[in-house]
């Protein structure tokens, strides 16, 4: 179990043993149902969560349907950042997708962490800078990308997405119609077999 855990922290930081203890003790266990919310909208983020077992959906809402902003996997950290920082109501939803354990860690463990070492604070940078980045990215993909192309990066680097997430989801986080994606999928399929 805290493979996971402490495979996804050493990833950006190589803390020491004792510095795993005291992260350990901060983090709580939560098991959400499928369809399930960890998040809704107006809800104030309390806390970041890492997935040890399942997944996790970040999406906004609109007048044509959910959007889709982001996924979280075994290993991998999700909350709504933004409303965590300012202790504001999230305008967004955060959904599991399957039968889901995770680990919180709440706004208050994670500045007592801060004040623990720089270690922690290089861990809290580097997770802002990530999700900044990310964000940055989408949003260019979205503007200056054909959606054949932000599919095609999105198998590339996310290929088991793929294999765990249906269809209509998928296309939701491309920013297209699942209709759009049957036809950019059978256009990829028929360019591999020739």
């Amino acid at each position: 179990m805290y493979e996971i855990i402490t495979k996804s922290l050493r990833r950006l930081v190589d803390f020491t043993d004792e510095e795993l203890f005291l992260f350990m003790q901060r983090l709580k266990p939560m098991s959400i149902k499928k369809y399930a919310f960890y998040l809704k909208e107006g809800q104030v983020c309390k806390s970041m969560a890492l997935v040890y077992k399942g997944g996790l959906r970040y999406f906004s809402r609109g007048e044509k349907g959910d959007y889709t902003i982001g996924f979280a996997f075994e290993g991998e950290w999700l909350g709504d950042y933004e409303s965590l920082l300012l202790q504001a109501p999230s305008p967004d939803w955060i959904e599991a997708l399957e039968d889901s354990e995770i680990f919180t860690l709440s706004h208050t463990d994670m500045q007592a962490l801060y004040g623990h070492s720089q270690r922690f604070e290089k861990f809290g940078r580097l997770i802002a800078e990530k999700l900044f980045i990310d964000t940055v990215k989408s949003k260019r993909n979205l503007m200056l990308q054909s959606a054949e192309e932000r599919y095609l990066e999105l198998l590339t680097n996310q290929p088991h997405i793929f294999e765990r997430l249906p269809q209509h989801l998928i296309a939701s986080y491309l920013g297209i119609q699942p209709q759009s994606l049957s036809r950019i999928r059978a256009k990829v399929s028929n360019i591999k077999l020739t």
